[in-house]
């Protein structure tokens, strides 16, 4: 039976022994004349484990097993044509990965079949209902022991009231990732997490810190959302409150500063202005005197400018004239700038309006071809004729040569594709 894909066994092992469930499967491979072992895994794909070969060549699957006390999986060799050395279990381990053959452990010769490891669950863990009426688990024993003897969990009494109690057998709870979770320090200090809250009776006062991955004294932090309360208490909300109080005590203290230094500037200021006025005061009177000559002077200038406009009165009307005439000769400019400008404009749509008809045709790559385009540009409409030849030179090198021409427009060109 070795060409055959047969799922063997799943091994229930249980939580309290902190291993999961696999499920295991074995076939032949054709290719390199080995059996395999793969593990199916729960989201339905699949691993090879391992590959070996039967002594005899073959097995018997239906008297083979899985065990539930070590794990391994038992399959049974046909024994057919190998010596006694040889005959026994081909055992598989899943936590070394290895295959050992010829093992002799409950294996028998001449049963149909072997039921080994056969156990009593009840006897480790069952299902019962408490006084109160719920369903509850019962372990079989008053403790669980590793297998190097030592107490892993069991009952006690409590030495000062003589309370039942549950007993760990360590000071050091570690979690999946062999980071500790709880532990007790031989000071008698209790530890909470890999890189600890610490709390301990000292004097007694309870005392409670924190500490780094170098037992080191690092801070608390008591993130936004929750509060430490003392008796009742917000400590957050008693400090801000005081925060608030100092701030505003301070900004008013720097207030009233402010405003003493200002109103002293301020006493300083007038007494300045009150000088200063008597002194503008004096200065105003002797302005006004000379205002008064100013004036005097400002009556016999006027006098003088009305002469002086008269006299000018001539000259802006001569000015004028010739203002005129040389308008006159801008507008005759003007014009002829436009009309120059409106056939440069014309001249050069056309140009365009040539360029953009000569751009569509596209002549042919083989032989002799002829194009015809029509463009428009600004209201100027021009068309265009090409004529063009292409061919391959003896080394394979393709050429085009084409011509064109619209209007007063012309274009040659050759192009080589290598």
């Amino acid at each position: 039976m070795k060409k055959i894909l047969i799922t063997l066994l799943v091994i229930n092992s249980l939580s309290i022994l902190g291993e999961e469930a696999n499920t295991y499967a074995i076939k032949y491979n054709n290719e390199i004349s080995k059996n395999e072992i793969w593990l199916i895994k729960s989201d339905g794909t699949y691993e090879k484990l391992i590959d070996f070969s039967f002594p005899s060549g073959f097995w018997t699957p239906a008297t083979s097993y899985a065990s539930d006390k070590d794990g391994k999986l038992y399959l049974k060799d046909s024994g057919s044509g190998i010596s006694e050395e040889e005959k026994g279990w081909v055992v598989y381990d899943p936590s070394t990965n290895t295959v050992t053959t010829g093992v002799k452990d409950g294996y028998n010769e001449g049963f149909q079949k072997v039921f080994s490891d056969v156990l009593k669950i009840d006897s480790l863990i069952k299902n019962e209902t408490d006084n109160s009426g719920d369903t509850s688990s019962v372990i079989g024993t008053e403790e669980l022991v590793a297998s190097s003897g030592t107490t892993i969990i069991g009952n006690g009494t409590d030495s000062e009231d003589g309370s039942a109690t549950t007993v760990i057998g360590s000071n050091d709870i570690v979690g999946s990732d062999g980071d500790t979770l709880i532990s007790k320090e031989s000071d008698g200090s209790v530890h909470i997490g890999e890189n600890s809250l610490v709390t301990v009776e000292e004097n007694g006062v309870q005392q409670l810190y924190a500490t780094d991955a170098n037992d080191e004294m690092i801070n608390i932090n008591i993130k936004k959302g929750t509060d430490l309360l003392i008796d009742g208490v917000s400590v957050s909300g008693s400090l801000n409150t005081n925060a608030a109080n100092i701030s505003t005590n301070t900004t008013d203290i720097a207030t009233n500063k402010t405003n003493i230094a200002t109103n002293t500037t301020d006493i300083a200021t007038n007494k300045t202005s009150i000088a200063t006025n008597a002194t503008d005061i004096a200065t105003n009177k002797t302005s006004i005197a000379t205002n008064k000559t100013s004036i005097a002077t400002n009556v016999t200038n006027i006098a003088a400018n009305t002469a002086e406009i008269a006299t000018y009165t001539d000259s802006i009307a001569g000015n004028t004239t010739a203002i005129a005439a040389i308008g006159s000769d801008l507008n005759a400019y003007k014009a002829s700038t436009n009309y120059q400008l409106n056939y440069m404009k014309s001249d050069y749509s056309s140009g365009i309006a040539s360029a953009v008809a000569m751009s569509q045709f596209n002549l042919a790559q083989d032989g002799f071809s002829i194009g015809v385009g029509r463009g428009s540009y600004n209201d100027e409409n021009e068309t265009a004729f090409g004529l063009g030849y292409g061919g391959e030179f003896k080394n394979g090198t393709l050429f085009k040569l084409q011509a064109s021409k619209s209007g007063d427009a012309s274009g040659v060109g050759l192009t080589i594709s290598f």
